[in-house]
């Protein structure tokens, strides 16, 4: 069994952060870290970490901006999510682990980039999970929360278009309209029920372009994974970018989905075999 236990960590502005730690009983030398997506799904990385076949103990930062501590949906300056996980996975490794797997799921995979941008001897392995790489490719679905089957719990509203042109703005020089709102999204921290985020928290989500060296030299140490029937991406045009950008290949697990991936058995079978051999 996992204990989930709520805790927080100190930023280096002093800003006490939110995270969930899903640890198990017996000793154990692996940490991972789970970046979380526009929302953080925190029942589906539960059984993420109920289904780690791994001697792991899962960290799940809990972002600025989603927590219950600070400003919601908002953050004081661009670049402030790569701060706060640098001092977050500093703050893990402190805590005696030999090894760190730093995982991106959906949006997260886009932090996760800009963490390797910025060092990529942040973590020891990398493993993207439904990869919302950047919001210009055109790899993901048009309308994709008109979609959804009812079967599936992504709801969530991105005003593309707007954001496009908050870009333009912000790229001339106009700072006004950083805390504009560019998404909707269920609020799980509150009983509000829906939370607002800004143009600064979703900008700083992304680099402003993915270089295709980003993974150079350090290719045995990352893996991407979509699953088959995922709502947000194709998988396939996606696993052609993917090959076309890095010259690596992404693997599709078969029967399912944008959430459902992350306590799929077949996944989690793959993650062991190339972490274990």
């Amino acid at each position: 069994m996992v204990k989930t236990n709520w805790k927080t960590y100190t930023a280096r502005d002093f800003s006490h952060l939110q995270y969930v730690s899903f640890e198990k009983d017996r000793p154990k030398n692996r940490a991972v870290i789970l970046i979380h997506g526009i929302t953080a799904e925190l029942n589906h990385q539960e059984k993420f970490a109920e289904s780690l076949e791994l001697e792991a103990d899962v960290f799940l930062p809990i972002l600025r901006g989603y927590d219950q501590l600070n400003s919601r949906g908002d953050l004081s300056y661009m670049e402030q999510f790569d701060d706060d996980l640098f001092d977050f996975i500093h703050f893990v490794k402190k805590k005696g682990y030999d090894q760190i797997l730093l995982v991106g799921h959906s949006m997260g995979c886009a932090n996760l980039l800009r963490l390797i941008h910025r060092n990529p001897k942040a973590a020891d392995q990398y493993l993207f999970i439904s990869p919302f790489f950047h919001p210009t490719l055109s790899v993901y679905r048009n309308d994709a929360t008109d979609q959804f089957k009812p079967s599936t719990d992504v709801d969530y509203v991105v005003y593309q278009k707007k954001a496009g042109t908050l870009m333009v703005l912000y790229k001339l020089g106009v700072k006004r309209i950083l805390n504009w709102t560019v998404a909707q999204i269920p609020d799980e921290f509150h009983h509000s029920g829906r939370l607002s985020l800004s143009f600064r928290l979703m900008m700083s989500r992304f680099l402003e372009k993915v270089p295709a060296d980003l993974f150079r030299g350090m290719e045995d140490r990352v893996r991407t994974y979509v699953g088959e029937h995922d709502e947000v991406v194709h998988p396939e045009r996606l696993s052609e970018w993917y090959e076309n950008t890095f010259g690596m290949n992404m693997t599709i697990v078969k029967d399912t989905d944008h959430n459902h991936i992350l306590h799929d058995p077949a996944f989690h079978n793959s993650i062991w075999e190339w972490l274990e051999e």
